[in-house]
């Protein structure tokens, strides 16, 4: 395969009547996503130049996914937006990307309908693209509330196909499912690497737990990527409505699992082979955690196939097992670089990269997270990581998910508040968790205040809203 999406032309000719992707009871055959892709691809070759960059804005994942593949087999680069920008975000994104050309619902039926009179459509790309090009950004927030438009090779997207080929073996024969909207990183890869495969990938509009549950339990041989907060929502509906009998694998990332979740999805995904994997927007995979490794409990797991993973102090000095630091990573997999934000966190050594995050290695190669620099806060002089601090939430037998998040306080600078949702039936007090954390993890770094809530908002990628949270709080102590 030299550019993603490649093989899509081949899986057509093959067998085109098989089916390649669903949404909402709408399906399409290979033959006629295909056909999509490749009208689309034609009218972009006759419009934008190679490398040009286009931006996606869709909310129908469909169609952003047809528009994904005919950027990427044009030349071009897509840059998927998020439809539910705030107008100033968008407008600071356009501004500093200055896209030629932008794609959205009514844009895209125009250059389909232009094709009409133009004959027979190139089966070959014009501007064939090659696995150096640049050819995906995605944005996330920066530390400063900055969007990061961090660009991706078609190679690094192929490397990582290999490892999910190695380490997964999705296939043909599996129904991927994916819960989310495609502007998430997660889902996005999801579906594409299950349509280049040749599986039949379910995509969904957006985030419904009840749906998924239902799409789960009335599946064949199907894969599961999800997030650990996604999850958790899922089995609540699957222990209601019943287990989810042929899902034969479970593939998260985004947070870590806790033990006792791990434990509870047994009951719900019977015969699930349960792999965690950790990574990050700019370097694809970085650890695995699979049944068969035996992964020490808290770790994150070992290094992926193919990627080297080192850990360093600020002044780049190599650190013994145990030792935490920032963690470095070098592998086939990691992006080119941003086109827009991008912080202090980022460094690049002699093809090693680290995007802030810390932890330490044990004497065996498995990797335990501390936190991400650009979570840190500074309470009384105090550098705490608030994942450490989930952690020890989450440790509490009845704690089903927390978050940590900040508050200015005026003798602090900040102080740390916990909000967090009760396992069904769970009672739980405010004193209790205090006690809990304070045993783990000392007075300086236990929450000033505990937050109960029922549900937690999530972003589009299916993680806890940790931006909305923070905005919450503070409106609802400017209105006391």
């Amino acid at each position: 395969m030299a550019f993603v999406g490649e093989t899509l032309e081949a899986l057509a000719k093959s067998d085109p009547q098989a089916p390649a992707i669903s949404c909402s009871g709408r399906l399409w055959t290979r033959a006629a996503f295909f056909a999509e892709v490749l009208a689309l691809a034609e009218a972009l070759q006759t419009r934008v130049p190679k490398g040009a960059r286009v931006a996606l804005c869709m909310r129908d994942p469909v169609l952003l996914l047809a528009a994904f593949f005919a950027v990427a087999r044009s030349g071009a680069i897509a840059m998927v937006y998020d439809p539910d920008w705030p107008l100033e975000r968008r407008a600071w994104i356009d501004r500093s990307v200055q896209p030629p050309l932008t794609l959205e619902k009514d844009s895209f039926d125009d250059l389909l309908t232009a094709l009409k009179d133009q004959g027979p459509l190139s089966q070959e790309p014009r501007h064939r693209p090659d696995e150096a090009d640049p050819f995906y950004v995605g944005f996330t927030s920066g530390s400063t509330g900055v969007p990061k438009g961090y660009c991706r090779s078609h190679r690094s997207w192929l490397e990582s196909f290999g490892v999910s080929a190695r380490e997964f073996a999705i296939a043909a024969s599996d129904q991927v499912i994916i819960p989310g909207n495609m502007v998430h990183s997660l889902h996005l890869y999801g579906a594409v690497q299950g349509l280049c495969v040749g599986a039949q990938v379910d995509v969904a509009e957006r985030f419904n737990p009840r749906l998924v549950a239902a799409s789960l339990r009335q599946s064949g041989s199907a894969v599961f990527y999800a997030t650990p907060t996604q999850i958790h929502y899922v089995a609540q509906e699957l222990r209601r409505s019943g287990p989810a009998p042929n899902l034969r694998l479970v593939l998260a990332s985004g947070a870590k699992w806790r033990d006792a979740d791990r434990i509870a999805m047994a009951a719900v995904f019977p015969v699930a082979r349960l792999v965690e994997f950790y990574g990050a927007s700019e370097m694809s995979f970085l650890t695995l955690a699979t049944p068969e490794d035996n992964v020490p409990s808290g770790s994150v797991g070992r290094a992926a196939e193919g990627v080297s993973l080192s850990i360093r102090n600020s002044g780049g000095e190599a650190l013994a097992p145990g030792q935490t630091g920032l963690i470095w990573a070098r592998s086939g997999m990691l992006f080119d670089g941003y086109i827009c934000g991008g912080g202090s966190e980022i460094a690049w050594e002699d093809g090693w990269l680290t995007v802030g995050d810390r932890g330490f290695l044990d004497a065996d190669g498995f990797l335990f997270l501390s936190g991400r620099e650009k979570r840190m806060i500074v309470t009384s002089g105090v550098n705490i990581y608030p994942e450490e601090v989930e952690h020890a939430l989450v440790s509490h037998e009845g704690v089903a998910l927390a978050a940590v998040v900040a508050r200015p306080d005026p003798i602090r600078g900040s102080e740390l508040v916990a909000v967090v949702s009760l396992e069904t039936g769970a009672l739980v007090s405010e004193a209790g968790l205090r006690r809990h954390c304070a045993e783990r993890l000392g007075r300086s770094r236990t929450p000033r205040a505990f937050l109960f809530r029922s549900e937690f908002p999530l972003t589009p990628g299916g993680k806890i809203d940790l931006m909305r949270l923070e905005a919450e709080l503070q409106n609802s102590e400017q209105v006391q």
